[in-house]
């Protein structure tokens, strides 16, 4: 079996295809798995750590572009078609899977021109415009969030969950209350993306201003992002505070088996990996994601319970503050966000969708 996994740029779109290419190799350790993506995104630095063969794509992105770089990336995109075409026509694929990001649509329509069988993940409640188009043509499409299924036709469409990495799963942890990453402190794992957020950076350090007489029972995680690295650094050095902190955290598993509760955005992976996990959340969606999907993501789990959603433009530091305390002081409360949150989750997800996509009728041209 061959199978190409196409996505990436951040991620959000890159981990659910490595989750996907190791629930490919488990179930057949010969399968020969492809990755395509950008050569402007992290799938370059981190698909090679995961020992599966890349091949990049010149593409960018239309939003937020002026007419030129439209045009220039319209241009980019029909030659990333081409591209695609002669790399699958080598490779021979038996299915092609995309999860989004720039690389996606190119290498999905070059597969359908050679009648190759194709699916698509997609993460968020609502989906992008590329999902939607590509909706019509795949022969999958696996959803997250079930109110995301009215966007594609009917027969199609499968409600599935996000798939998540096996190292991710296999950090849960019977949770204790209080103090998982260290015997007496209560430890909080914060990030913004893979990317990092200046604004989550921002919140945080707010909020610790006013937790000085818990400050010390804090053990605190923090992935900034390598824009905002040395600022956070500087920060916690003129506070005082102690905290383990990364520009970007390698083994996320080893983090997520520490924490007591997480503070992110509302990403569909990181939602993924939180509720796979069982884990108590603050999240403060990305006010400028497209059709607002970060917002609609945080509230599918706070309408169940299952979160605390804090907007971007709401957020003061004594708000964030009040909300880590009521986790810190309240036990119950927390085991009570996470058994919700467990209830969201979809763990197996990278198995139901490997396996269907296995099943997918007729024969590979």
């Amino acid at each position: 079996m061959r199978i190409v996994l196409t996505g990436g740029g951040t991620g959000g779109h890159l981990f659910p295809a490595i989750a996907l290419a190791e629930e490919f190799k488990a179930r057949d350790r010969d399968c020969r798995i492809l990755f395509i993506g950008a050569s402007s995104g992290i799938e370059k630095e981190i698909v090679p750590k995961y020992g599966y063969p890349l091949e990049l794509l010149d593409i960018e992105g239309f939003k937020g572009r002026g007419l030129s770089h439209k045009v220039s990336a319209g241009l980019k995109a029909a030659m990333g078609v081409l591209t695609a075409k002669k790399i699958l026509q080598s490779f021979q694929p038996d299915r092609v899977v995309g999860t989004g990001g720039y690389s996606s649509g190119p290498v999905i329509l070059a597969a359908r021109l050679l009648r190759v069988k194709t699916a698509i993940l997609e993460q968020n409640a609502v989906p992008g415009l590329t999902n939607r188009i590509l909706g019509r043509v795949v022969n999958k499409i696996f959803v997250a969030f079930e109110q995301s299924k009215k966007f594609f036709p009917g027969g199609r469409v499968i409600f599935a969950g996000n798939p998540v990495r096996r190292e991710i799963i296999g950090s849960r942890r019977v949770p204790s209350g209080r103090g998982q990453g260290s015997k007496d402190k209560f430890t909080i794992l914060v990030f913004g993306g893979s990317q990092g957020a200046k604004a989550v950076n921002t919140a945080f350090s707010d909020a610790l201003e006013y937790l000085a007489d818990i400050r010390d029972s804090l053990n605190i995680i923090h992935q900034t992002g390598d824009a905002d690295y040395q600022t956070v650094k500087e920060m916690y050095e003129r506070k005082g505070i102690k905290a383990e902190l990364f520009a970007f955290i390698d083994d996320m598993a080893k983090a997520y088996s520490m924490a007591d509760m997480v503070i992110c955005r509302a990403g569909a992976t990181s939602i993924a990996e939180i509720t796979a996990l069982g884990l108590a959340s603050i999240l403060m969606p990305y006010p400028f994601a497209a059709n607002n999907h970060q917002e609609i993501n945080a509230r599918s789990l706070a309408g169940k319970g299952a979160a605390i959603i804090m907007r971007q433009d709401e957020i003061i530091g004594d708000a964030l503050a009040n909300v880590i305390r009521k986790f810190y002081e309240s036990p119950e409360e927390l085991k009570k966000i996470r058994e919700k949150a467990k209830a969201f989750g979809k763990p197996n997800a990278a198995e139901a969708i490997a396996e269907s996509i296995i099943k997918l009728v007729g024969s590979r041209r």
